[in-house]
């Protein structure tokens, strides 16, 4: 099963307006500390929320739980002056695993 990794961006309004800008200085920050951690399974997915666009999810796999832990350690000094840059709250991070749903279906 693939472990997934959910992590939630909440834009102020400002970086909002260009949030792929903001998500690649965000990136730039802090990508080389996960390439290079041991636990780094894979590179992130962006999405912007078609509702709110200042809600950013970032969805990347990883080797598991406590792996990611120990890069959240890694990374504090990092993420704390982007948070206060660019968002109105803390990230928001959440773990997934993949179901094994057969999604291969001859409907016609």
């Amino acid at each position: 099963m693939t472990f997934t990794v959910v992590e939630t961006w909440y834009l102020n309004d400002e970086a909002a307006k260009n949030a792929t800008a903001t998500m690649q200085a965000i990136d730039d920050a802090l990508g080389d500390n996960a390439h290079h951690h041991p636990g780094w399974n894979g590179h992130a997915t962006f999405l912007q929320d078609g509702a709110d666009p200042r809600i950013i999810t970032w969805i990347y796999p990883w080797r598991s739980a406590h792996d990611h832990k120990t890069l959240l350690v890694s990374e504090e000094s990092l993420v704390e002056p982007l948070i206060a840059k660019y968002c109105t709250r803390p990230r928001v991070i959440r773990y997934a695993h993949e179901l094994p749903v057969e999604v291969e279906h001859d409907h016609h």
